[in-house]
C-alpha cells in the first residue's frame, strides 16, 4: 500500500483534494492511504519518522515556502513521488531542481488528477525494478534489482549485496554487468546501484548506509556523467497537461 501526505493550508481545500485524490487511486485499483497536513512543519516531522512514498504539495503556505518545502523532503526521501498541486504557474521552473512527477493546476485539479495518478502507477512499477534471478549455493532466487546496493568481486567469487543481505554467486562480473545496465562500475570489481548512492568523492562514491566504494582514477569523470544521466532521468517531470521539461541538470548529490 502506497503512503501518500497530501499538504494544503486550507482545511476546506485539503479535505476536497484528499476526496479527488483517494478517488483517483480507486478508479486505477491502486491501494493508497493519504495522511493530511494543513502544516508544513508537521509533514516534516512526521517525514523524519517515516518517509512517505509519494507527496501531493501546495506551493503557497504560510509556515514554509512549497518549493523549500519540497527540497527538504527530498533530502529525507530521494525516491519519493513529489506531485505539486498550485495555482502558481509562475513558480513552474522552479520546481525542476526537485524532480516532482507532475504540477497540476488547482483550477483543473479534477481534470488533471488522473493523469498524474497514471503517473504515479508507472513511477511505482519501475521503482520495484526487474528482477533478477540467481543461483546460490544451488538455490535459484529472484532478487529485485532495486534491492540490490552493489556488486563486489572477492576471491572468484561476486557478492550480491542487497539491503537485507550478501549473496554470494559464481558468475562473472561481465555477466553480471550485462545483467545490470543501469549499474555504475567505479572499478573493476564493483558494480553500484546509483539510487543508493550519498555522494561522490575524488577517490570514492559513498552510499546513504555509509559504505565506500573504491574509483578508478581513470574513471572518474565519466563516472559522475554516467550517474547525472541515470539521477536526472529517474522521474521524468512533466506540467500537465501539455507542458514538459528535462531536468537533467538536477541532482542531490554531492559531485566533490
Amino acid at each position: 500500500m502506497l503512503q501518500a501526505a497530501v499538504c494544503d493550508d486550507e482545511q476546506s481545500v485539503l479535505s476536497e483534494l484528499c476526496a479527488h485524490i483517494e478517488a483517483a487511486f480507486a478508479r486505477r485499483d491502486m491501494d493508497v492511504r493519504l495522511h493530511p497536513f494543513t502544516r508544513a512543519g508537521a509533514l516534516t516531522e512526521q517525514m523524519q519518522k517515516k518517509p512517505f512514498d509519494v507527496l501531493f504539495l501546495d506551493i503557497d503556505m504560510p509556515d514554509m515556502d512549497g518549493v523549500d518545502l519540497g527540497i527538504h523532503l527530498r533530502s529525507l526521501n530521494q525516491d519519493a513521488c513529489i506531485v505539486f498541486i498550485s495555482n502558481r504557474e509562475d513558480r513552474v521552473y522552479e520546481t525542476f531542481q526537485i524532480s516532482p512527477l507532475r504540477f497540476i493546476r488547482k483550477s483543473r485539479f479534477p481534470e488533471e488528477i488522473d493523469d498524474a495518478i497514471r503517473a504515479i502507477e508507472d513511477w511505482r512499477d519501475k521503482l520495484k525494478g526487474k528482477p533478477l534471478t540467481v543461483s546460490s549455493s544451488g538455490v535459484c532466487e529472484v532478487i529485485s534489482v532495486n534491492d540490490i546496493l552493489y556488486v563486489e568481486c572477492l576471491n572468484k567469487v561476486q557478492n550480491i549485496v542487497t539491503v537485507n543481505r550478501t549473496i554470494p554467486v559464481r558468475y562473472t562480473m561481465s555477466f553480471l554487468e550485462e545483467q545490470l545496465p543501469e549499474f555504475l562500475k567505479p572499478h573493476k570489481g564493483y558494480l553500484v546501484n546509483y539510487r543508493f548512492i550519498d555522494y561522490i568523492k575524488t577517490e570514492a562514491i559513498v552510499l546513504k548506509n555509509g559504505v565506500s566504494i573504491p574509483i578508478s582514477r581513470h574513471r572518474v569523470t565519466e563516472l559522475k556523467q554516467a550517474y547525472l544521466r541515470l539521477f536526472s532521468q529517474a522521474l521524468p517531470f512533466r506540467a500537465s497537461p501539455v507542458q514538459t521539461a528535462d531536468n537533467s541538470e538536477t541532482s542531490r548529490t554531492n559531485l566533490q
